[in-house]
């Protein structure tokens, strides 16, 4: 048996495995025990059926991040205040997190109402937008002390009128650490719906097998003493942080007779966004969830692996059992024809429901063919250095540019880097025996420079030219702007200047990732604070936007020489922008200033 089957084999068992005989089984055992329950709860003497004054009601503190929530703020205090808990064992700890609409101030309003019914609210305003997760970590520092519970919950969740007295109930277990319910939406997709479903089937058959893997951020509640602050680069709290209870030797428990309902409908662009963050945050957990498999925890090792560990890394095997096919489908291999054919047909129907094409079996498909895409695509973000700062509410600089145009203009770079180094390298060692033999010093010219600026940073990198200018031109002067006739520049670095040819050793930066081969012009650190104070909007130049070897305001503007070039040049770098909202806009900008850049080099109008 060759390698290739070997590995077809077992790649096959895998994905039958997980969705086939994993998935159905831990969801025929949700359903039935479900079903069980149901049927004995009537005539059981539970914990929950017990009069109220032998009930165990422990103090338990309900924190809360909000962030922009005015559509749903006063529906979750409304639902809050009418929780079934006594008022005196409830406190709400709720923390604006850089608010800019309304929500402080509905907050504000409905101060009184608790006051009335009792409930202790403490409010924190920050104008300074931190994320969820840091916030999360603040407000259960300052909870933990006062309450013997805490539970979380999403703003835009509204929670089941008993849910704590449930959950007070299951504490009475010792070994019980937190608690995760049902996830309802009140709008949902087919899709949607059939996902969460299984799920909280999966959830419940896992909570009687071993512990439930992870909760969800509508609500969960644990004790206050088993909370470690997480890393504030921590994507999924909402599953982490029941991991750190099982890791403390305590038990996840699905409670079912807890619903959370999700008021916020998402549309298709939402939650592809939303998915990738999930699948970015699936492999964060994979990776700090190793401890699991240091316990002799068999069962909960089995559903880690089984469920979250397969499915996190499930598109990277469905990627690769695609490709492994389609080469053994080349070979004419007739199993091999038979799997190519079927995945496609998959893949194509999943696709239908883009073109509005509507039904049953398709929109299924879309939701769970699409989540593995928007999974992968998230892990791939997280492993190119995105996401460090976890989740946060406020949308990345690189926002207004769509995930497809930035897929394809890095690609387009690397591709044409390649290409244009393969092309001019035999250029390269006459240029640099030229250039030593103009003046003295060497052929190549580092200088560092300001690159992307993200979320949590300016990223700086040095820039490799040809040399044009004398040995140590700046020693003296300083970094100022070159002027015409120039007697810096070298008789060679004249016509590279004026061809462009200094810029070639720069594909070099464009395969590092530090640049791009179109964008804005990348400016030295010590002149982009003056610049900066100088002009408005020049450090947005670069926000979320690779700097590039050429760009719309070099090719329609030479060299700066003043601070107006400058200002100019902003409006060009700005334009370019707007442009990468689509893919089509991108490709026709790109095309122009690629075309314009070679018509300067040719007939050396540069500077």
């Amino acid at each position: 048996m060759t390698l290739e089957w070997m590995l077809l084999i077992f790649l096959s068992l895998l994905i039958v495995y997980h969705h086939m005989i994993y998935t159905s089984m831990m969801i025929w055992l949700g359903r039935n025990r479900s079903a069980n329950e149901h049927a004995t709860h009537s005539n059981s003497a539970d914990e929950e059926q017990v009069e109220e004054h032998d009930q165990y009601f422990p103090a338990i503190a309900l924190v809360m991040p909000a962030h922009n929530e005015e559509q749903c703020i006063e529906a979750k205090l409304a639902n809050l205040l009418m929780l079934d808990y006594p008022a005196e064992q409830l406190s709400v700890w709720i923390c604006c997190d850089g608010c800019t609409d309304q929500t402080a101030r509905i907050i504000d309003s409905w101060k009184g109402k608790f006051s009335a019914a009792g409930i202790a609210l403490h409010v924190i305003e920050d104008e300074t937008n931190r994320g969820k997760l840091a916030r999360i970590n603040q407000l259960m520092a300052q909870a933990k002390d006062t309450s013997e519970l805490i539970a979380l919950s999403d703003v835009s969740a509204l929670i089941s009128i008993d849910a704590l007295k449930q959950a007070a109930a299951n504490f009475r277990n010792p070994q019980t650490g937190a608690i995760t319910c049902c996830y309802l939406l009140a709008e949902a997709t087919l899709g949607e719906e059939q996902y969460w479903q299984w799920q909280n089937n999966i959830r419940y058959a896992e909570s009687h097998l071993g512990n439930v893997m992870g909760g969800n951020g509508a609500f969960y509640i644990m004790r206050a003493k088993l909370f470690t602050p997480l890393p504030e680069d921590t994507i999924n709290d909402d599953f982490m942080l029941p991991m750190t209870v099982i890791k403390q030797g305590y038990n996840v428990v699905f409670n079912q007779s807890i619903n959370s309902v999700e008021l916020t409908p998402t549309d298709e662009q939402h939650n592809h966004k939303r998915r990738q963050r999930i699948g970015a945050g699936n492999l964060q957990q994979l990776i700090r969830c190793r401890f699991l498999f240091q316990f002799r925890h068999y069962q909960t090792n089995w559903l880690f692996a089984s469920g979250k560990g397969l499915r996190t890394v499930m598109p990277f095997i469905l990627l690769f059992y695609f490709a492994l096919s389609t080469l053994m489908a080349w070979q004419g291999i007739g199993v091999a024809v038979g799997l190519v054919a079927l995945q496609s047909v998959a893949y194509l129907l999943a696709l239908l429901p883009l073109l509005g094409i509507h039904s049953r079996l398709t929109d299924k498909l879309h939701y769970f063919i699409g989540g593995y895409f928007s999974s992968l695509l998230g892990m791939l973000r997280y492993l190119g250095g995105q996401f460090r700062q976890g989740w946060r509410h406020l949308p990345p600089i690189a926002n207004y540019q769509t995930q497809s145009t930035q897929a394809l203009k890095r690609g387009s770079d690397i591709i044409l880097s390649l290409v244009g180094m393969l092309l001019t390298l035999p250029l390269w060692p006459l240029l640099a025996i030229l250039i030593k033999f103009d003046s003295p010093g060497p052929a190549f010219y580092h200088q560092l420079r300001v690159g992307r600026i993200t979320e949590d940073k300016a990223e700086l990198f040095n820039v490799i030219k040809f040399r044009t200018m004398s040995q140590n031109a700046e020693n003296q002067s300083g970094a100022v702007w070159a002027t015409q006739n120039d007697p810096r520049i070298t008789r060679i670095g004249r016509f590279l200047r004026a061809t462009r040819l200094d810029e070639l050793p720069q594909f070099i930066n464009v395969l590092r990732g530090d640049m791009s081969l179109i964008g804005p012009r990348p400016e030295r650190p010590e002149m982009c604070g003056d610049l900066q104070n100088a002009l408005p909007f020049y450090l947005e130049r670069t926000a979320g936007l690779r700097p590039g070897i050429t760009g719309l305001a070099q090719v329609n503007q030479g060299y700066d020489s003043c601070l107006d070039d400058v200002k100019n040049k902003i409006a060009w770098d700005h334009a370019y922008a707007v442009a990468l909202g689509s893919p089509l806009q991108w490709l026709r900008m790109d095309f122009y200033i690629i075309f314009k850049t070679i018509y300067i080099m040719v007939s050396k109008r540069g500077q």
